[in-house]
């Protein structure tokens, strides 16, 4: 038995999952395998090269830049987000990860990515990325924001589409226990009316319908994840580290000090879940029930 990491996504309250993971990091707690959705997927990159302080630094010095996020993208490329300048001169010049590290960590990572000819998750391993990280890119890509990303013959989108927090995807790859990174505090709960109405969906994704269909579910495909967390947490299964207070922020946030803020919320609130996790990996490690 192994125990899985698994990263919700969220936007700029993927600053909460940096200081989470800077803790794991500082206390050198690692795990077999990680489960990456949209930005999540992203913090996971700095996690598994083992370079601290990456994460935050690229949250709140060059995600609150406009070449990362802002209105020139979209008029310029169909994209809120600077992907190219993401993934090119960010991760490759301005704060450097180390490729190197990354790929020859043992830690697995599989990154979510909806697929939109299926309405399903697809997931792919650090071993099937190429050098810009395109799976990473197409599990942040968002509907309606975001351009559709081609990789290995897939048309792909934002992998919180159809699984947000795979925590269920991990136990049935064999993964016992698990803990799971959420970005909403303990009350949250996603409303049940979908986030934006069928009709624009098939105007714009109408040669997907299964897409459509998926992006109709998936506030309730959501709630159903928050459930599955709190049935794998009381079972003694997980260890679920969440934020203590709601992040009264939406996913484009660029206030540098908000996002430091959001980010020492992740540090403490890892730390005081430090003896669990601890315990939980013990658990693992040795086979127990």
């Amino acid at each position: 038995m192994s125990v899985g990491l698994v990263l919700e996504g969220g936007g700029m309250r993927g600053a909460y999952t940096s200081g989470v993971l800077e803790v794991f990091l500082e206390h050198e707690i690692g795990f077999p395998v990680v489960y990456g959705i949209s930005a999540g997927a992203c913090n996971a990159l700095s996690f598994i090269s083992g370079q601290k302080n990456w994460s935050f630094e690229v949250f709140s010095r060059y995600l609150t830049d406009e070449r990362s996020v802002g209105a020139a993208n979209l008029e310029k490329t169909g994209s809120l987000f600077g992907f190219d300048f993401i993934f090119g001169e960010l991760f490759h010049k301005l704060v450097p990860l180390d490729y190197d590290a990354f790929f020859r960590s043992p830690t697995r990572l599989r990154a979510g990515a909806t697929d939109l000819n299926t309405g399903r998750v697809v997931f792919f391993d650090k071993e099937e990325f190429d050098g810009m990280l395109t799976p990473v890119r197409a599990s942040s890509s968002l509907p309606f924001l975001s351009g559709i990303v081609t990789f290995a013959g897939r048309e792909l989108l934002d992998g919180g589409v159809a699984m947000p927090i795979p925590i269920e995807r991990s136990v049935s790859d064999g993964n016992r226990y698990n803990v799971a990174v959420l970005t909403r505090d303990a009350s949250y709960r996603k409303p049940a009316r979908p986030e934006h109405p069928r009709a624009a969906l098939e105007e714009r994704y109408g040669d997907y319908p299964l897409f459509v269909d998926a992006m109709m579910r998936r506030n309730g495909v959501y709630n159903a994840e928050l459930d599955a967390c709190r049935r794998q947490e009381k079972a003694g299964r997980a260890v679920v580290i969440r934020p203590s207070s709601p992040i009264l922020t939406d996913r484009y946030e660029k206030d540098p000090e908000r996002l430091k803020v959001i980010y020492e919320m992740g540090v403490r609130d890892a730390e005081q879940k430090l003896g669990e996790v601890k315990e939980l990996l013990k658990r693992g490690s040795s086979g127990q029930e």
